[in-house]
């Protein structure tokens, strides 16, 4: 699940209807919300003897809390080891709201279905990289079994009238599972990640359980309508079943399924107050006195070989070569956050990474000045927002991406709209963002060009394009996403959820 690198935050109460109206309120029932991730909200840390919980979760798993304390309910997740902890009364130490209840996994479990099916099977697939793709019949059948799992703890969790909400392709084959024990509960699903296209998933050896676990959902939701039509293109030409195009729905036997994009979206008002506040500012100012040229260019991601981190940093050698005038006068920042270090295509993206930051760093260095800083670090969100506000232009080229948050971030960091934002055209935010910089990662040269528009480009245009990013940010806050989605899930659900109680009767 793609968070922003936020803490629990108070955010608008305002919600966002699915045709774009904003409304003062949910239109869907009372009911307590089950919420549904591969890794928990929390951590529980252990030091002397004693237990205390920590929050772990960014932007996104932070709104989830704060409808689970308004709603109540469960969250049932992962607790990230073999570990399984009892089932913790939220929020420690007030009025208890909700429950978070720990789906058991033991080591065989965390390396057949998270690392090897989830990691090295269905995150490649999902963006594209046929190359990183390992399928095993044993790790599909880890997964079935994990899904399973996690499905009996919901339904034995949901009350009649109760909403579950599932988060991503680790838990695809969950709400089918849920539906064949509880019926009568309302069922959504919201894909974090991109989804491929038809040619791409028939490569997945058992494709058509994968969606069919998907469509045992209510309301299945995307960032956006290309991801949305390539699901229902596989739902026709994989399972050759009715598809609707034109109301986003999908019939399968007595039920029809709502597939729609829903962008996610971030704490916008959060991100600009930080960015406002005397702290950030200062420290703002001692990151441009501490790098030093006039023109600082920033680069924050995962480290994942989906980010395009290689292709950024060739794009910018390339820049250097073609633009000698430009040595001495920009920098560019790349914080890399470690991710997945246990696993063999990270480890060696780490040590490609490496040589070729101490490549261009060799190569170009000269006279106190570095071309490059290289941070393989996790900030938290002050000093991250100080980089953003620091950074005088964003280059973010994932080679695909579900959404990318980042981009959003840095958007609502620059207050005074001089900021350009260089995002490539394979991110779900560039068909929000269009007028980012668009461009194709896998194009150095193209890459090199845009670098050199954004450093040179005028003032006037700077503000113009940001301010509009910046509006839209705004206009589609991470609180208007969440109650946009359950208001879709409750229309969903209701005409499906009635046919169920006829079929029972």
């Amino acid at each position: 699940m793609e968070t922003a690198v936020v803490p629990m935050t108070v955010l608008s109460n305002t919600a966002i209807a699915p045709n774009g109206h904003r409304n003062g309120g949910s239109s869907r029932s009372d009911g307590r919300l089950i919420v549904m991730s591969n890794r928990a909200p929390i951590r529980i840390v252990r030091e002397h003897g004693h237990e205390r919980v920590e929050p772990t979760v960014g932007g996104v798993g932070s709104t989830f809390l704060r409808l689970l304390e308004r709603h109540g309910g469960t969250w049932i997740a992962w607790s990230g080891g073999p570990r399984s902890p009892a089932p913790l009364t939220m929020p420690p130490g007030g009025e208890p709201r909700f429950r978070i209840v720990f789906a058991p996994l033991g080591e065989q479990d965390i390396s057949d279905y998270y690392y090897a099916m989830c990691n090295r099977a269905l995150w490649p697939l999902m963006h594209l990289m046929i190359p990183r793709m390992h399928f095993s019949r044993q790790h599909w059948q880890r997964y079935e079994r994990v899904n399973r799992g996690f499905a009996e703890i919901a339904a034995r969790e949901a009350n009649g009238g109760d909403f579950l909400w599932v988060q991503d392709f680790h838990l695809a084959l969950v709400p089918q599972f849920v539906r064949e024990q509880r019926g009568d509960i309302p069922i959504g699903i919201f894909w974090h990640v991109p989804f491929p296209p038809e040619q791409l998933l028939r490569i997945l050896p058992w494709r058509e359980e994968f969606l069919n676990g998907m469509l045992g959902a209510d309301l299945i939701g995307f960032h956006t309508r290309s991801y949305a039509n390539h699901f229902l293109n596989c739902c026709a030409g994989v399972m050759g079943l009715r598809v609707d195009r034109a109301r986003g729905e999908v019939a399968i036997g007595s039920r029809r399924v709502r597939v729609g994009a829903y962008p996610l979206g971030i704490p916008a008002d959060f991100f600009a107050g930080l960015a406002a506040s005397d702290k950030v500012r200062t420290r703002v100012a001692r990151i441009r006195r501490a790098i030093g040229t006039p023109t600082i260019i920033l680069g924050v991601d995962r480290l994942d070989y989906t980010k395009g981190i290689l292709e950024r940093l060739r794009g910018y050698e390339r820049f250097l070569e073609q633009n000698p005038q430009w040595r001495r006068r920009v920098t560019l920042v790349l914080i890399a956050v470690p991710s997945r270090t246990k696993v063999s295509d990270y480890a060696q993206l780490k040590r490609d990474l490496d040589e070729l930051v101490g490549n261009i760093v060799g190569r170009y260095s000269s006279e106190g000045w570095a071309p490059l800083r290289y941070l393989y670090t996790q900030f938290g969100a002050e000093e991250l927002v100080a980089y953003y506000a620091a950074a005088d232009v964003a280059l973010l080229t994932p080679l695909r991406d579900g959404m990318n948050l980042v981009a959003k971030e840095f958007v609502a960091s620059h207050l005074d709209d001089h900021g350009v934002l260089i995002l490539s055209e394979f991110a779900g935010a560039a068909e929000e963002l269009k007028e980012a910089l668009l461009v194709n990662p896998y194009s150095v040269d193209q890459l090199a060009d845009r670098i050199h528009q954004a450093i040179e480009m005028a003032p006037a245009e700077r503000t113009r394009r940001l301010s509009a990013m910046r509006r839209t940010v705004h206009e589609n806050s991470l609180e208007l996403w969440s109650e946009s989605f359950l208001d879709a899930l409750g229309e969903a659900a209701s005409p499906n959820t009635d046919a169920a109680i006829e079929s029972a009767v």
